[in-house]
Protein backbone atom coordinates (compact mmCIF):
# COMPACT_ATOMS: atom_id res chain seq x y z
CA UNK A 1 0.00 0.00 0.00
CA UNK A 2 2.86 2.39 1.04
CA UNK A 3 4.32 1.56 -2.66
CA UNK A 4 0.94 2.25 -4.00
CA UNK A 5 0.84 5.83 -2.57
CA UNK A 6 4.27 6.59 -3.14
CA UNK A 7 4.09 5.96 -7.35
CA UNK A 8 0.72 7.68 -7.13
CA UNK A 9 2.10 10.96 -5.75
CA UNK A 10 5.59 10.63 -7.64
CA UNK A 11 2.88 10.25 -10.86
CA UNK A 12 1.65 13.43 -9.67
CA UNK A 13 5.10 15.25 -9.37
CA UNK A 14 6.16 14.13 -13.04
CA UNK A 15 3.04 15.46 -14.42
CA UNK A 16 3.44 18.81 -12.74
CA UNK A 17 7.06 19.35 -12.95
CA UNK A 18 8.43 17.43 -16.16
CA UNK A 19 5.87 17.62 -18.67
CA UNK A 20 4.89 21.11 -18.51
CA UNK A 21 8.80 21.69 -18.93
CA UNK A 22 9.27 19.79 -21.98
CA UNK A 23 5.45 20.93 -23.32
CA UNK A 24 7.56 24.15 -23.59
CA UNK A 25 10.62 22.80 -25.13
CA UNK A 26 8.77 21.08 -27.40
CA UNK A 27 6.63 24.06 -28.74
CA UNK A 28 9.65 26.20 -28.75
CA UNK A 29 11.44 23.14 -31.12
CA UNK A 30 8.57 23.03 -33.18
CA UNK A 31 8.78 26.64 -33.88
CA UNK A 32 12.84 27.17 -34.37
CA UNK A 33 13.85 23.53 -34.89
CA UNK A 34 17.44 24.67 -35.27
CA UNK A 35 17.27 26.06 -32.08
CA UNK A 36 15.91 22.75 -30.88
CA UNK A 37 18.90 20.97 -32.52
CA UNK A 38 21.45 23.00 -30.73
CA UNK A 39 19.39 21.87 -27.02
CA UNK A 40 21.04 19.02 -25.23
CA UNK A 41 20.04 17.15 -22.64
CA UNK A 42 23.38 15.42 -20.68
CA UNK A 43 24.73 14.98 -23.88
CA UNK A 44 21.99 14.16 -25.86
CA UNK A 45 19.49 15.52 -28.42
CA UNK A 46 16.41 17.64 -26.36
CA UNK A 47 13.81 17.03 -29.15
CA UNK A 48 13.46 13.52 -28.53
CA UNK A 49 12.88 13.78 -25.17
CA UNK A 50 10.48 17.60 -25.51
CA UNK A 51 8.56 14.69 -27.74
CA UNK A 52 8.05 12.72 -25.60
CA UNK A 53 7.17 15.08 -23.15
CA UNK A 54 4.45 16.22 -25.94
CA UNK A 55 3.51 12.44 -25.78
CA UNK A 56 2.77 12.24 -22.18
CA UNK A 57 0.92 15.12 -22.44
CA UNK A 58 -1.32 14.39 -25.04
CA UNK A 59 -1.84 11.05 -23.24
CA UNK A 60 -2.71 12.58 -20.04
CA UNK A 61 -4.89 15.00 -21.81
CA UNK A 62 -6.93 12.22 -23.13
CA UNK A 63 -7.04 9.93 -20.13
CA UNK A 64 -8.60 12.97 -18.26
CA UNK A 65 -11.04 13.86 -20.95
CA UNK A 66 -12.21 9.88 -21.26
CA UNK A 67 -12.45 9.34 -17.48
CA UNK A 68 -14.76 13.01 -18.12
CA UNK A 69 -16.98 11.48 -20.49
CA UNK A 70 -17.10 8.23 -18.61
CA UNK A 71 -18.38 9.88 -15.12
CA UNK A 72 -20.84 11.90 -16.98
CA UNK A 73 -22.18 8.94 -18.78
CA UNK A 74 -22.22 7.34 -15.49
CA UNK A 75 -24.56 10.39 -13.26
CA UNK A 76 -27.14 10.47 -16.71
CA UNK A 77 -27.09 6.77 -16.38
CA UNK A 78 -28.23 6.64 -12.86
CA UNK A 79 -30.47 9.54 -13.09
CA UNK A 80 -32.24 7.72 -16.00
CA UNK A 81 -32.58 4.57 -14.56
CA UNK A 82 -34.22 5.84 -11.35
CA UNK A 83 -36.33 8.62 -12.91
CA UNK A 84 -37.33 5.39 -15.38
CA UNK A 85 -37.98 2.79 -12.38
CA UNK A 86 -39.52 5.04 -10.13
CA UNK A 87 -42.07 6.47 -12.59
CA UNK A 88 -42.75 2.37 -12.58
CA UNK A 89 -44.04 3.03 -9.51
CA UNK A 90 -45.30 6.58 -9.51
CA UNK A 91 -47.67 5.41 -12.37
CA UNK A 92 -49.71 3.27 -9.71
CA UNK A 93 -50.12 6.17 -7.66
CA UNK A 94 -54.02 7.37 -8.23
CA UNK A 95 -54.36 10.11 -10.22
CA UNK A 96 -54.32 13.42 -8.90
CA UNK A 97 -58.07 15.31 -9.72
CA UNK A 98 -57.21 19.02 -10.26
CA UNK A 99 -58.95 21.73 -9.30
CA UNK A 100 -59.81 23.62 -12.60
CA UNK A 101 -60.51 27.00 -11.25
CA UNK A 102 -57.80 29.21 -11.58
CA UNK A 103 -55.35 29.12 -8.36
CA UNK A 104 -54.14 32.52 -6.73
CA UNK A 105 -52.20 32.14 -3.91
CA UNK A 106 -52.54 34.18 -0.52
CA UNK A 107 -50.01 37.15 -1.30
CA UNK A 108 -47.43 38.47 1.20
CA UNK A 109 -47.42 42.21 0.86
CA UNK A 110 -43.39 41.52 1.25
CA UNK A 111 -43.40 39.70 -2.06
CA UNK A 112 -44.89 42.86 -4.09
CA UNK A 113 -41.34 43.76 -5.20
CA UNK A 114 -40.84 40.54 -7.01
CA UNK A 115 -41.29 40.59 -10.32
CA UNK A 116 -42.61 37.67 -12.76
CA UNK A 117 -40.68 36.60 -15.92
CA UNK A 118 -42.65 36.44 -19.03
CA UNK A 119 -42.16 34.57 -21.89
CA UNK A 120 -43.75 34.47 -25.79
CA UNK A 121 -44.36 30.86 -26.12
CA UNK A 122 -44.98 31.15 -29.88
CA UNK A 123 -41.65 30.60 -31.33
CA UNK A 124 -41.12 27.97 -28.93
CA UNK A 125 -43.76 25.74 -29.45
CA UNK A 126 -43.71 26.28 -33.68
CA UNK A 127 -40.32 24.58 -32.67
CA UNK A 128 -41.40 22.23 -30.62
CA UNK A 129 -45.43 21.78 -29.03
CA UNK A 130 -44.38 19.98 -26.25
CA UNK A 131 -42.79 23.17 -25.23
CA UNK A 132 -44.85 23.47 -21.65
CA UNK A 133 -43.16 26.18 -19.68
CA UNK A 134 -39.54 28.36 -19.15
CA UNK A 135 -37.82 28.18 -15.69
CA UNK A 136 -35.18 30.62 -14.31
CA UNK A 137 -33.37 29.82 -10.89
CA UNK A 138 -31.69 33.16 -9.84
CA UNK A 139 -27.38 33.15 -9.69
CA UNK A 140 -27.57 29.49 -11.78
CA UNK A 141 -27.00 28.75 -15.29
CA UNK A 142 -31.01 27.30 -14.91
CA UNK A 143 -32.43 29.26 -18.10
CA UNK A 144 -34.67 26.76 -20.03
CA UNK A 145 -37.23 25.92 -21.93
CA UNK A 146 -39.27 23.02 -20.06
CA UNK A 147 -40.78 20.17 -22.12
CA UNK A 148 -43.00 17.72 -21.36
CA UNK A 149 -43.97 14.67 -23.11
CA UNK A 150 -46.51 11.29 -22.09
CA UNK A 151 -43.49 9.14 -20.02
CA UNK A 152 -40.39 10.14 -17.58
CA UNK A 153 -38.49 8.89 -20.37
CA UNK A 154 -38.17 10.42 -23.64
CA UNK A 155 -36.47 14.07 -22.61
CA UNK A 156 -34.01 11.94 -20.48
CA UNK A 157 -32.12 10.46 -23.81
CA UNK A 158 -33.70 13.59 -26.13
CA UNK A 159 -33.12 17.49 -26.60
CA UNK A 160 -34.80 20.00 -27.52
CA UNK A 161 -35.29 19.48 -31.00
CA UNK A 162 -36.27 15.58 -30.22
CA UNK A 163 -32.63 14.29 -31.33
CA UNK A 164 -31.10 11.68 -29.49
CA UNK A 165 -28.79 13.14 -26.78
CA UNK A 166 -27.22 12.02 -23.39
CA UNK A 167 -27.71 15.55 -22.25
CA UNK A 168 -31.23 14.88 -22.55
CA UNK A 169 -33.26 18.43 -21.58
CA UNK A 170 -35.50 20.09 -18.59
CA UNK A 171 -38.46 18.11 -18.45
CA UNK A 172 -41.97 18.43 -16.72
CA UNK A 173 -42.71 14.95 -15.00
CA UNK A 174 -45.67 13.11 -17.01
CA UNK A 175 -48.69 13.68 -14.30
CA UNK A 176 -47.67 17.30 -14.21
CA UNK A 177 -50.27 19.89 -15.13
CA UNK A 178 -48.90 23.51 -15.88
CA UNK A 179 -51.97 24.91 -16.51
CA UNK A 180 -54.00 24.78 -13.08
CA UNK A 181 -50.93 23.16 -11.43
CA UNK A 182 -51.49 20.10 -9.06
CA UNK A 183 -50.23 19.85 -5.32
CA UNK A 184 -46.53 19.28 -6.55
CA UNK A 185 -45.22 20.44 -9.82
CA UNK A 186 -42.14 18.52 -10.36
CA UNK A 187 -38.83 19.06 -12.71
CA UNK A 188 -36.62 17.03 -14.10
CA UNK A 189 -32.94 17.70 -15.48
CA UNK A 190 -29.44 16.17 -16.12
CA UNK A 191 -26.63 17.13 -13.63
CA UNK A 192 -23.91 18.06 -16.78
CA UNK A 193 -20.02 18.17 -16.24
CA UNK A 194 -20.13 21.21 -18.50
CA UNK A 195 -22.49 22.54 -16.30
CA UNK A 196 -25.93 22.88 -17.95
CA UNK A 197 -28.89 21.93 -17.55
CA UNK A 198 -29.98 21.73 -13.68
CA UNK A 199 -25.93 20.90 -12.92
CA UNK A 200 -25.86 24.38 -11.45
CA UNK A 201 -28.38 23.15 -8.79
CA UNK A 202 -25.77 21.98 -6.96
CA UNK A 203 -24.59 25.74 -6.29
CA UNK A 204 -27.83 25.92 -3.99
CA UNK A 205 -26.60 23.80 -1.57
CA UNK A 206 -23.83 26.66 -0.96
CA UNK A 207 -24.74 28.99 2.31
CA UNK A 208 -23.41 32.18 0.25
CA UNK A 209 -26.24 31.09 -2.56
CA UNK A 210 -29.16 30.00 -0.08
CA UNK A 211 -28.79 32.96 2.29
CA UNK A 212 -28.95 35.30 -0.40
CA UNK A 213 -32.89 36.07 -0.26
CA UNK A 214 -33.08 37.03 -4.20
CA UNK A 215 -31.94 33.20 -4.87
CA UNK A 216 -34.98 32.42 -3.21
CA UNK A 217 -37.11 32.49 -5.76
CA UNK A 218 -38.03 31.17 -8.55
CA UNK A 219 -39.74 31.89 -11.68
CA UNK A 220 -42.05 29.49 -13.96
CA UNK A 221 -43.71 30.88 -16.92
CA UNK A 222 -45.80 29.21 -19.05
CA UNK A 223 -48.18 29.63 -22.21
CA UNK A 224 -50.83 30.73 -19.83
CA UNK A 225 -49.88 32.04 -16.55
CA UNK A 226 -46.34 33.59 -15.03
CA UNK A 227 -45.70 32.40 -11.84
CA UNK A 228 -43.18 33.06 -8.63
CA UNK A 229 -42.46 30.06 -6.00
CA UNK A 230 -40.42 30.86 -2.50
CA UNK A 231 -37.93 28.14 -1.96
CA UNK A 232 -38.69 26.05 1.39
CA UNK A 233 -36.34 23.14 1.03
CA UNK A 234 -32.88 22.53 -0.58
CA UNK A 235 -31.31 18.82 0.59
CA UNK A 236 -29.68 15.97 -1.06
CA UNK A 237 -30.79 12.89 -0.35
CA UNK A 238 -30.37 8.83 -1.60
CA UNK A 239 -32.24 8.39 -4.85
CA UNK A 240 -35.96 7.44 -3.41
CA UNK A 241 -39.71 8.34 -4.84
CA UNK A 242 -41.32 10.01 -1.28
CA UNK A 243 -40.43 13.46 -2.69
CA UNK A 244 -42.07 12.77 -6.27
CA UNK A 245 -45.28 12.13 -4.91
CA UNK A 246 -48.29 14.05 -6.52
CA UNK A 247 -50.99 12.57 -4.93
CA UNK A 248 -52.73 12.61 -1.78
CA UNK A 249 -55.50 10.58 -0.03
CA UNK A 250 -56.17 13.19 2.51
CA UNK A 251 -55.22 16.50 3.85
CA UNK A 252 -53.06 15.05 6.70
CA UNK A 253 -51.44 13.03 4.51
CA UNK A 254 -50.64 16.16 2.34
CA UNK A 255 -49.43 18.21 5.23
CA UNK A 256 -47.18 15.38 6.34
CA UNK A 257 -45.49 15.23 3.73
CA UNK A 258 -45.09 19.12 2.98
CA UNK A 259 -43.55 19.21 7.25
CA UNK A 260 -41.46 16.03 5.89
CA UNK A 261 -39.81 18.07 2.97
CA UNK A 262 -39.35 21.40 5.32
CA UNK A 263 -37.77 19.21 7.70
CA UNK A 264 -35.01 17.55 5.46
CA UNK A 265 -34.09 21.06 4.34
CA UNK A 266 -30.55 22.06 5.30
CA UNK A 267 -31.58 25.64 6.11
CA UNK A 268 -34.66 26.60 7.65
CA UNK A 269 -36.33 29.48 4.81
CA UNK A 270 -39.08 30.65 7.59
CA UNK A 271 -41.69 29.68 4.81
CA UNK A 272 -45.13 28.72 6.70
CA UNK A 273 -46.81 25.59 4.30
CA UNK A 274 -50.57 24.12 4.70
CA UNK A 275 -52.16 21.62 2.36
CA UNK A 276 -53.85 24.04 0.16
CA UNK A 277 -50.36 25.27 -1.37
CA UNK A 278 -49.30 24.16 -4.34
CA UNK A 279 -45.66 23.69 -4.78
CA UNK A 280 -42.84 23.37 -7.27
CA UNK A 281 -40.14 20.48 -7.09
CA UNK A 282 -36.79 20.21 -9.18
CA UNK A 283 -34.77 17.11 -9.48
CA UNK A 284 -31.51 16.73 -10.66
CA UNK A 285 -28.09 14.35 -9.48
CA UNK A 286 -25.47 15.18 -7.31
CA UNK A 287 -22.06 16.11 -8.15
CA UNK A 288 -20.98 12.49 -7.71
CA UNK A 289 -23.82 10.96 -9.03
CA UNK A 290 -24.82 9.01 -6.20
CA UNK A 291 -27.65 11.17 -4.59
CA UNK A 292 -30.00 13.65 -5.79
CA UNK A 293 -30.38 16.69 -5.01
CA UNK A 294 -33.92 17.94 -4.76
CA UNK A 295 -35.48 21.91 -4.15
CA UNK A 296 -38.97 22.35 -3.30
CA UNK A 297 -40.70 26.27 -3.48
CA UNK A 298 -43.90 27.32 -2.89
CA UNK A 299 -46.26 29.40 -5.17
CA UNK A 300 -46.15 32.59 -3.67
CA UNK A 301 -47.91 34.67 -6.87
CA UNK A 302 -49.08 34.08 -10.16
CA UNK A 303 -50.80 36.19 -13.12
CA UNK A 304 -52.85 34.49 -15.28
CA UNK A 305 -52.82 35.67 -19.23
Amino acid sequence: MKNIFRWFFLGLYNIFTLIPRYLYIGILCLIDPKRGNELKYKGKPIIPIAMMGLTLTTYFICVFVSSRWYVQRLKVKYLATDIIESTKILEKEKKEVIDTSTYVPNENDSYANVSYMSVDFSDLLNKNSDTVAWIRVNNTNVNYSVLQSDDNEFYLHHDFNKKSSFAGWVYGDFRDDFVHFGNNTILYGHNMLNRTMFSTLSWCLKESWYTNEENQYIKLSTPTSNTIWKIFSIYTIKPEVYYLKTYFEDSKTHQEFLDTLKGRSIYNFGVDLTSDDKILTLSTCSDDGTKRIAIHAKMIKAEYR
